[in-house]
């Protein structure tokens, strides 16, 4: 099991000589020119980084050295979840629904529109099945049992959040608009979407004539699908925003001072969407993934009315936590911040709750 959690997250982040010559072996790498974006607080021109974080809090030796230490835990080899009723076709107008697919997968329903966050419904979670992790449950919902999707949201391109076959289908059957961030789109050229919108971090697009306007926002992460073109692709999160309120899905990110710029810009939500998996250990995942408690204290900072925990006991990455850690820790959270159960949820898989 250690054995292809390295060799799945090297494929991601590490030039790693054993996972290098696995892949030249197996399969063609494809390599991209690197694109030239605009010069930022967080591009050179070339590539992308967090201000945040520190270029040797991530290096090779650190990445090793987490490697080296980590302690799995057993997960169950298979999940069966009792079944949930598919989601409405739409939702009326000042309505607001979620239902929690699998993994960072959320169906979000508002005003007669209906947005899926990085969709995968593929058995396994990167470029082939013996290098890739594999899920331990079906998502909660079908694929094909999802109404009409209007909206793609694609918070990053690792492979457990861009899921080509997935998106190749929906691509085929819905022909909806896929948002994601720069330099993401040259990996979609295959999939038959009318409209791909590539967005810098605070870039906004509107969908006309629902009056939805849907802005990137920064995040604690990274990106990369192979060996070379780590961080070539912006990563980020979204903020939905309506006659309804905001919503936020947050993506994959660590807590960070962008929080706090969120909140200025942002000044209440009525629905925010926080990572609450995978986070495990702190002192080299506290940068990329939010523990249960980092999402409490976003929640609170954010003034968020409803938050719901996303991107947990789907695939086993990298487990140094069980496969029901994360409920037991975000209870813990509540308590320790005196917020109200009801306040945050961990919704079944498939289960859809209507949003006040």
């Amino acid at each position: 099991m250690k054995t292809r959690i390295i060799i799945s997250h090297c494929i991601q982040d590490l030039n790693m000589p054993i996972t290098k010559m696995l892949i030249l072996t197996y399969f063609a790498i494809v390599f991209n020119s690197c694109a030239s974006f605009l010069v930022t607080d967080h591009c050179d021109g070339n590539e992308f980084y967090n201000p945040a974080i520190d270029s040797t809090e991530h290096s090779f030796s650190m990445t090793i050295k987490w490697m080296w230490k980590m302690k799995t835990v057993e997960w169950p080899k298979w999940v069966n979840d009792p079944p949930q009723p598919a989601p409405p076709r739409y939702v009326k107008k000042g309505e607001l629904k979620v239902t929690y697919i699998n993994h960072a997968t959320i169906l979000i329903q508002v005003d007669s529109v209906n947005i899926l966050t990085d969709p995968i419904f593929s058995d396994y979670a990167g470029p082939i099945s013996f290098m890739g992790v594999k899920r331990v449950r079906k998502p909660g919902i079908p694929i094909d049992s999802l109404p009409k999707i209007d909206i793609i949201l694609i918070s990053h391109n690792h492979y457990d959040h861009l899921d080509l076959p997935s998106l190749e289908i929906l691509a085929k059957r819905d022909k909806p608009i896929l948002i994601t961030g720069l330099g993401v789109k040259k990996q979609l050229d295959d999939i038959p979407f009318d409209k791909v919108q590539e967005m810098d971090w605070w870039n906004k697009f509107t969908l006309t004539p629902d009056s939805i306007d849907v802005t990137f926002v920064p995040a604690l992460h990274k990106s990369g699908r192979g060996l070379f073109d780590g961080n070539e692709s912006l990563w980020g999160g979204f903020v939905i925003s309506n006659a309804v309120g905001n919503i936020y899905f947050a993506g994959d990110t660590g807590y960070g001072s962008f929080l706090e710029k969120l909140s200025h810009r942002f000044s209440s939500f009525r629905l925010t969407i926080f990572p609450i998996g995978s986070y495990e250990k702190r002192w080299f995942m506290k940068k990329q993934h939010m523990n249960p408690d980092d999402a409490v204290k976003a929640h609170i900072l954010l003034q968020s009315k409803q938050s719901i925990g996303m991107h947990y006991a789907t695939f086993a990455e990298h487990p140094e936590q069980t496969i029901d850690q994360h409920e037991k820790d975000l209870d813990t959270a509540m308590n320790y911040y005196q917020l109200p159960k009801d306040r945050f949820l961990v919704l079944k898989f498939g289960e859809g709750i209507y949003i006040p």
